[in-house]
């Protein structure tokens, strides 16, 4: 995380003394209010879209996408297949005991009823355990720059409609318990691209994705080219949709989003995400919610500010070139789902 030593209460002084030193907290006897509550509104301001902030983004663990399934859930962890049976499942939270050891046998439960049968060699990526053993959970990807591969796999010795067993290896202990990590700082999904996940090419099929706020529902099997997070369920647990539905080819997503605005709690908070180098414009976010809270005349001014301290603050990265450009919202031929079946 970016360094941030600035505290909330320093900025609130500051603002404080735009407005004749008028008190800022502990109004009418509440403790830290209006401040902090200013405070948690203007960094809500600050990171919403289309701030793309740069220290604020987090890539979430790979999910491997399943034949003829258009939606999935995710939790930050997946298991997964190769060869003729590649598939992919998100696992269960670790706060709901999704992996556990007992008598030499790993049980990893999904969010959803799998299609993994006995046989099957499965993969474990963005596994977290209580122990922090994670290492002996989560398989590894290699590229010796001429052939990529997955390592660390476990054969299923038995199944259930959402859980697989397999033999423990060395660093699975018995009274082991985790899962997935669970994603609950979503706040909006930024960019993704797509990985083969049968190619041992090296480096292996990557394809871009384009990453939209909602996808219609559809039926039609093809190489997906674009991917949706349609809800957060408030649990750590994303619904992650595809266009189109994925097919035989399986994929990787990677998916990069910003994190929601943390909420803090007292005056002696720090403004992380947001380093000290930052100052400049989360002062001038502070000002605009103390005069908007005053019924000040000045606070659409003050907004208006806020906007171009922005733009002067994401600026600085003009000196990097970028990949991304303006698309269409939607696509300039009509029936862009619906004309070529």
């Amino acid at each position: 995380m970016s360094n941030s030593t600035i505290t909330l209460q320093q900025v609130v002084n500051f603002a404080s003394t735009h407005a004749d030193l008028l008190p800022l907290a502990g109004v009418g006897g509440y403790q830290d209010e209006p401040a902090l509550s200013l405070c948690n509104d203007a960094l809500s301001d600050l990171i919403s879209d289309p701030n793309d902030w740069k220290f604020n983004r987090t890539e979430m663990a790979m999910l491997v996408t399943c034949p003829n399934k258009i939606d999935q859930l995710f939790a930050g962890a997946c298991i997964f297949s190769l060869g003729s049976t590649t598939q992919g499942w998100g696992i269960d939270l670790a706060s709901a005991n999704a992996i556990t050891v007992s008598g030499g046998t790993v049980t990893v439960n999904t969010l959803e009823n799998h299609r993994f049968a006995v046989g099957d060699t499965i993969y474990m990526i963005g596994v977290t355990m209580t122990t922090g053993t994670t290492s002996a959970y989560n398989s590894t990807f290699t590229d010796n720059g001429s052939s990529s591969s997955w390592s660390g796999g476990w054969v299923i010795t038995a199944i259930g409609t959402k859980s697989i067993s397999f033999a423990h290896t060395t660093g699975q202990n018995n009274s082991d318990v985790g899962g997935a990590p669970g994603i609950t700082n979503f706040g909006y999904a930024t960019s993704a691209c797509f990985q083969e996940m049968n190619n041992t090419s090296s480096p292996p099929n990557i394809q871009p994705c384009t990453v939209y706020r909602e996808l219609p529902f559809v039926s039609r099997v093809a190489n997906p080219d674009r991917l949706s997070v349609i809800a957060d369920l408030g649990t750590g647990v994303l619904k992650i949709r595809y266009g189109m539905v994925p097919g035989s080819t399986t994929w990787g997503a990677k998916i990069v989003y910003q994190a929601k605005a943390p909420l803090k709690v007292a005056l002696t908070d720090t403004w992380a995400p947001f380093p000290d180098n930052f100052s400049a414009v989360y002062r001038q976010a502070l000002l605009y919610r103390m005069y908007r809270y005053l019924n000040d005349p000045k606070a659409d001014n003050e907004f208006k500010k806020l906007e171009q301290e922005i733009m002067k603050v994401q600026g600085t990265d003009d000196a990097e070139a970028t990949d991304v450009h303006l698309q269409p919202e939607e696509s300039l031929m009509s029936n862009d789902y619906w004309g070529w079946w």
